[in-house]
């Protein structure tokens, strides 16, 4: 899940797009077991797999502090609808959760399962997007009290605080 938010962020301005095409989605999905190799996907797939991504963006920015996007989250729901996974039980192991047809509503449903686990397990609150104005970057928060803000303190936060102490200094020497 956190790769497939990943396919999408801005730190460097030119906002790269991984899934630019359903070609590209379905090589992305095929490179991570998730759609049968050769698939076709059209328009309408990648469109609907996107708002998937960028609903799952809108909740990692929310357990970042951002109100949550709730257009953003009802497109994700909508393009769940048909996304299919099967859950195998065996004793003494965990559950084991595929897709019987390897195709997109497989792929979609394996992803939005991995997110809903990690919800109720409650490590789905350390994934955050980082709030940097030119990031996005889905991160995990090691912290061990859960405040990490930034994918990178070195890059995003320093940006941030660079801005700010910029902010200061023109203020104080405008007055």
């Amino acid at each position: 899940m956190q790769a497939f938010a990943n396919t999408f962020w801005d730190l460097e301005r030119h906002r790269p797009e991984k899934l630019r095409t359903p070609q590209a989605l379905a090589s992305w999905l095929e490179g991570r077991g998730l759609l049968n190799r050769g698939a076709r996907l059209n328009e309408g797939d990648l469109r609907r797999a996107t708002e998937v991504r960028e609903g799952i963006r809108s909740l990692l920015f929310a357990n970042n502090g951002s109100l949550p996007d709730h257009a953003a989250l009802e497109r994700l729901n909508l393009a769940l609808q048909g996304a299919c996974v099967c859950v195998r039980l065996n004793a003494g192991g965990w559950p084991q959760f595929f897709s019987p047809h390897n195709d997109l509503d497989g792929a979609l449903g394996l992803i939005a399962a991995n997110v809903a686990l990690a919800q109720l397990e409650g490590g789905f609150a350390r994934l955050k997007a980082c709030p940097g104005p030119d990031c996005g970057w889905a991160f995990y928060d090691y912290s061990r009290n859960q405040t990490g803000t930034w994918c990178s303190m070195s890059i995003c936060g320093s940006r941030i605080k660079a801005r700010q102490y910029r902010r200061r200094q023109r203020g104080t020497h405008g007055a």
